[in-house]
């Protein structure tokens, strides 16, 4: 691991080292004050646990490391995420007590940014472009219009443009009701002798989707490898549109997932929609983002928002992901509806602002 040491006369000028040299997926490992001032040491690269745990070998040099050191290079790349979040939130609490002094405007947009639920790293990052703003209202109005236009999303028809729709996401993201709600919207512009559903968990089971399904006369494919999805999807050539249940993601396992291999190397004109939950914790998004980066991913659809107390965990993955938001599952009408930057930040807000009152009723009870 090839570490590099970057000292500045504060937090903040150290850390505009580290991403100078190093990049905004540095590693930060430790940070230290010193005469000169704070000292940081960071990294890129991260150990290869596959070379560490494989033994080596001079007649094999094509060798492919056990499944096991790709189960232990994904707990470790975890644990390393961990140790990252928590230093640089401790960086983060360090660098604002040194923006608020110097930079009161910026403090004050951080601050609000901290209550909507969006992480330090971002921001930050936010805080940082309207540090020369005259005035909090004009700044806030342009970091707001910054998160808006990052917060891109897809129309209805745009999403009804993508023939095979592979619907993905960790255990209890609210997949499955996702891909019900999509096979209700094809119903609005596509008859049912168009769609075609492919199941991919275990073809036993008698699924709430499959149900719905037989209500509905689409007809239905069971696929549980890589060669029966393809197999599957050839027969489906017939099909305006089809959609993909899949089992839940496992980064546990590293790329011996089964669901990596599932939709790995498809037949063009695959696109996998992941569901996150607004629920989960921003390491739960980010762990999920991160395993399913090298599948066709076109958009993300969030899920239980109704049950969320902050979106921010889900704004900081939809902006680090750079991806469109498809729509909202809603569990009232059971349906998926379109979902815009604004409408996402309208609803961080009053969260946020429900948030607030009930710390401020608890703090009334106390007193």
């Amino acid at each position: 691991m090839n570490v590099q040491r970057f000292t500045g006369r504060d937090n903040r000028a150290a850390l505009d080292q580290v991403r100078q040299h190093l990049g905004p997926d540095a590693l930060v490992l430790s940070s230290q004050r010193t005469a000169d001032g704070i000292e940081i040491c960071a990294t890129t690269q991260l150990p290869d646990m596959a070379r560490i745990a494989a033994p080596s070998s001079t007649t094999n040099t094509n060798a492919v490391a056990p499944p096991d050191n790709e189960i232990q290079l994904a707990q470790l790349k975890r644990e390393l995420a961990n140790l990252r979040e928590t230093l640089q939130q401790a960086l983060g609490e360090r660098r604002w007590q040194d923006t608020a002094g110097s930079r009161p405007i910026a403090a004050a947009v951080a601050q609000r940014l901290a209550t909507l639920g969006v992480g330090r790293v971002l921001a930050g990052e936010l805080a940082d472009r309207v540090a020369h703003v005259e005035g909090l209202n004009a700044a806030w109005q342009q970091v707001t219009q910054q998160l808006m236009t990052a917060l891109n999303s897809l129309s209805s028809e745009e999403l009804a443009g993508f023939r095979i729709k592979a619907i993905i996401g960790g255990s209890g993201s609210g997949k499955t009701q996702t891909a019900a709600a999509l096979m209700h919207a094809s119903m609005d512009y596509l008859s049912p002798e168009q769609i075609a559903l492919v199941h991919c968990g275990d073809p036993s089971q008698d699924t709430a989707l499959s149900q719905l399904a037989t209500r509905l006369n689409i007809k239905q494919y069971s696929a549980r490898s890589h060669e029966e999805l393809a197999e599957a999807l050839s027969g489906c050539r017939w099909a305006r549109e089809i959609i993909i249940d899949t089992p839940a993601l496992s980064p546990a396992l590293g790329s011996q997932d089964p669901v990596l291999t599932l939709l790995s190397r498809q037949r063009g004109g695959l696109a996998a929609f992941i569901a996150l939950p607004a629920t989960a914790s921003s390491d739960h998004l980010r762990e999920i983002l991160d395993h399913s980066r090298h599948l066709p991913l076109a958009g993300v659809i969030t899920t239980k928002v109704d049950e969320a107390t902050s979106l921010g965990a889900v704004i900081d993955a939809v902006v680090a992901s750079e991806l469109a938001l498809a729509g909202r599952y809603d569990v009232l009408t059971n349906s998926l509806l379109p979902v815009s930057g604004d409408e996402m930040l309208t609803n961080a807000k009053r969260l946020a602002k429900r948030g607030l009152d009930r710390q401020a009723a608890q703090l009334k009870v106390a007193v």
